[in-house]
């Protein structure tokens, strides 16, 4: 079988003007879904060509999963010294916790000061820089292509702005799900990378704002679990609708589940549960192999019936 060549293709050949048809792009729905994909958020956009005082700022949008300003700059050329003053600025006038720079070349200068913000900055602000391109296989439709250059080190940075509260326990955590992240990005696994976070759990999304799944680890009774969440209005309505179908969903997992509808709150969930010690660093390859497990089994059990229940 003969394979294609891949090639790169000018930027200006797909859009020619920065302001007229670059920002749009980004800032189409398109564009916000590649950007977040590769930045691990759900962008959804405020506005373009927002004025700070003399500057204009190409695209602000929020993240949905932290409802957090992301304040986006683009240039279809390589970066230049302008830009620079332009990021922070943003920063301070949006109060953004992530600031993006997207360009066509990241010059090595401007890398460097992107990490030197990054090593200042102590109060959850994140700046990216990052490089696009486009892709071709012979006659192909034209493929953006993101690459981070520049990025917080999520650890460090955690872990210098937090130390005076941080417990053990949380350091553990944030150690733990930093190395989860790294997991399923190696492992091409079909779990949306989050920003970690010290926290027991890991939210992995459906697709619905009232229902998602959540991984789990409780250090206390040493396991770890996976569950369905479900928090809103419905929460009871649909735990009623599901559990009617127990034994199909306990089938399709091949465990028994937790049924917890939790009458006097406004959530109810639905666990499996697996006793491996997640404070144990050698089991941290084992707690992760059953998380991806365990999310496909409850993606074949649940979606197909959540898709089917009518509030």
């Amino acid at each position: 079988m003969t394979l294609g060549k891949l090639q790169h293709v000018d930027l200006r050949q797909q859009w020619s003007d920065e302001a007229k048809d670059f920002t749009p792009w980004l800032s189409s729905k398109e564009g916000l879904a590649l950007l977040g994909e590769t930045l691990a958020m759900e962008l959804e956009l405020e506005d373009i060509e927002v004025y700070v005082g003399n500057y204009r700022a190409d695209v602000v949008a929020k993240d949905t999963l932290s409802n957090e300003y992301v304040v986006i700059e683009n240039q279809l050329s390589s970066t230049d010294h302008d830009h620079v003053g332009k990021l922070v600025t943003y920063a301070a006038s949006f109060e953004a916790k992530s600031i993006v720079w997207i360009a066509q070349r990241i010059r090595e200068e401007h890398r460097q000061a992107i990490d030197w913000l990054n090593e200042i900055t102590v109060k959850d602000v994140d700046f990216f820089g990052i490089e696009i391109e486009l892709l071709q296989i012979g006659d192909s439709p034209f493929a953006p292509n993101l690459k981070i250059v520049s990025k917080p080190n999520e650890w460090t940075r955690s872990i210098r702005s937090q130390r005076q509260s941080f417990t053990k326990g949380d350091t553990l955590k944030l150690e733990y799900w930093t190395e989860f992240t790294s997991f399923i990005s190696d492992h091409k696994v079909d779990i949306k990378i989050r920003k970690p976070q010290a926290q027991h759990w890991y939210d992995v999304t459906l697709g619905k704002s009232w229902a998602h799944f959540v991984l789990t680890l409780r250090t206390n009774h040493k396991d770890i679990g996976c569950e369905l969440y479900m928090g809103d209005e419905n929460a009871k309505e649909l735990f009623h609708f599901l559990i009617e179908d127990k034994e199909a969903i306990e089938s399709v997992v091949s465990s028994d589940l937790e049924w917890n509808e939790l009458p006097e709150g406004k959530a109810s969930r639905i666990v499996q549960r697996a006793k491996i010690d997640p404070v144990i660093n050698e089991n941290w390859d084992q707690c992760f192999h059953w998380y991806v497990k365990s999310v496909a089994k409850f993606r074949e059990a649940f979606i197909p019936r959540i898709k089917k229940f009518q509030p």
